[in-house]
């Protein structure tokens, strides 16, 4: 069985601020324990950093992948959404650089085929919010343009279980109960952050 653990980076400007620094220590500690076969992390600085502290503390291999970069893992038609939902989707889109929108589909297909297999493995992946919501859209077997709309926190851990004929498990989506409630929801305007 294969249980994967995802993490969307600590908060950043470019870099992690010292927040986010404390959000990938307080990760780190959360993980304490875990048999950890390695982190793959996005190439994207503020993955890399949090990555980088994370392996650190638990001493655990770290390996960049282009795969868990910042992309849209899929485009979808404005006929697959809600009218209501149609516009404001596709104008998120729209702010991604033409390059991770050209490429994000076929590397959205490839990350799930490096990261899904049964494998005895214990892998975390530090990597973007849309990369988590795709795990998570895939793993519930959902359409695929339901990865809009499942928010990660920074930090926030994600964990999926991968077993030889069985359907993949949810086993928890973003806990943020590593981070004091001051570092819960960083980055989100506090409209939002005071609905979780």
């Amino acid at each position: 069985m294969r249980t994967l653990y995802l993490a969307r980076h600590g908060e950043a400007t470019r870099d992690l601020t010292s927040v986010g620094r404390e959000q990938a220590h307080l990760l780190a500690l959360r993980l304490a324990g875990v048999p950890l076969t390695a982190v793959h992390h996005s190439p994207v600085a503020r993955a890399a950093q949090t990555a980088a502290i994370v392996a650190a503390a638990l001493d655990v291999p770290i390996a960049p992948s282009e795969l868990l970069a910042d992309y849209p893992p899929y485009l979808p038609m404005a006929s697959e959404l809600s009218t209501a939902f149609a516009p404001r989707a596709l104008a998120h889109l729209e702010d991604y650089p033409s390059d991770q929108r050209s490429g994000g589909p076929t590397l959205g297909a490839r990350v799930l085929a490096e990261f899904t297999s049964p494998d005895e493995r214990h892998d975390l992946l530090i990597t973007h919010s849309q990369i988590v919501s795709w795990f998570v859209r895939a793993a519930l077997g959902a359409p695929e343009w339901r990865w809009l709309g499942l928010d990660a926190a920074n930090a926030g851990l994600t964990i999926i279980q991968y077993r030889d004929e069985w359907p993949p498990s949810l086993v928890t989506f973003n806990d943020q109960s590593h981070l004091p409630p001051e570092l819960r929801w960083t980055g989100y305007s506090e409209e939002r952050r005071g609905r979780w």
